[in-house]
């Protein structure tokens, strides 16, 4: 963070940007490990949507910064935060849906040998 001075004493939008931020990394950790396990099961499709799910979860946390920052901005000038953007939300929500699919193939394709 810069030498600007925070909003709340008790950090809390800091707070939750740092668990957005873990949330967010884990889940794209998830996705890679996903694809390495299941890719010699389910082939290139389990590859290519574990990358998906990586790159989702990245925008994601790229989203979640600029969230964090706009509120931060629109805190300390008292304004109203009416205009944030879901995006990241929805990145996060594709992401793990995409995880899922990969870990649902590759449990029907385990349990079907």
């Amino acid at each position: 963070m810069t030498d600007e001075k925070v909003f709340d004493p008790g950090l809390q939008p800091e707070r939750t940007l740092l668990a957005w931020q873990r949330t967010v990394l884990s889940l794209a950790v998830a996705g890679v490990l996903a694809a390495r396990f299941a890719a010699p099961q389910i082939g290139l499709p389990a590859a290519v949507l574990g990358l998906i799910s990586a790159a989702l979860s990245i925008a994601a946390y790229v989203g979640v910064r600029y969230r964090y920052r706009r509120a931060h901005t629109g805190l300390r000038a008292a304004e109203t935060l009416h205009s944030l953007s879901a995006w990241p939300l929805a990145a996060l929500a594709g992401s793990t849906f995409t995880l899922g699919i990969v870990a649902a193939v590759y449990a029907l394709g385990v349990a079907g040998e």
